[in-house]
């Protein structure tokens, strides 16, 4: 059975299970699986590059909805790229003073600065997206790169539900194995990454990431 898509991955795990009786509930596992793996692995081909506004007056930029963590960040000055350190949101001095921002955090879903802008800034973030199929989201590169991944995941979920524990010590194997096998590739990627710098974010920060 191919395993290319929601609606055939749905399929793949109402018959692992053999329960056509649950079909209606593999989307509830193919959830759970993946904020599962959002915890889990830091998958590089959902890196994205966002355009930001820093707004004069203010400390913060909200942050896009699929945000899940940040990897690198700049603004845009006369000098050309400029990076800015992310800190913790405890570690971050906060001045009254506006200025050009050059430390950022997270806080409460936006971008927080140590300073207000003093004036509209254009920001370049890097970041981490979120794992999130749907009737509207379809597929994605980890689903046709890590297919028994996706399955061997739903299929953990599946099993307590079906209250049967000798199908979770199965399948966690193989989930555990794919789990493995997909941060050992992650890992890899990333460390050819760090031979070359990514044109789009010469003069940025690239946030240490490990799968």
């Amino acid at each position: 059975m191919a395993l290319s898509n929601y609606a055939q991955l749905k399929s793949a795990i109402a018959d692992w299970m053999e329960r056509g009786d649950l079909a209606d509930r593999t989307s509830d596992f193919i959830a759970l699986a993946e904020s599962r793996l959002n915890r889990l692995v830091r998958f590089r081909a959902l890196e994205t590059d966002q355009p930001l506004t820093g707004v004069a007056g203010s400390r913060f930029v909200a942050l896009p909805a699929t945000f899940r963590e940040p990897v690198a960040l700049c603004r845009q000055a006369a000098t050309g790229r400029e990076p800015l350190r992310f800190v913790e949101a405890r570690a971050l001095p906060v001045a009254a003073a506006r200025g050009p921002p050059t430390r950022a955090t997270t806080d409460a879903g936006q971008l927080a600065f140590e300073r207000p802008c003093d004036q509209a800034y254009a920001l370049s973030l890097r970041m981490l997206g979120r794992l999130a199929l749907g009737d509207d989201a379809p597929t994605n590169p980890v689903l046709a790169d890590y297919p028994d991944l996706y399955l061997f995941g739903g299929l953990v979920e599946a099993a307590p539900y079906l209250r049967d524990a000798e199908l979770l010590s199965l399948f966690a194997v193989r989930f555990e194995a794919a789990l493995a096998e997909a941060r050992a590739k992650e890992s890899r990627s990333r460390g050819l990454t760090r031979l070359s710098a990514e044109p789009g974010l010469v003069g940025c920060i690239s946030y240490d990431a490990r799968g």
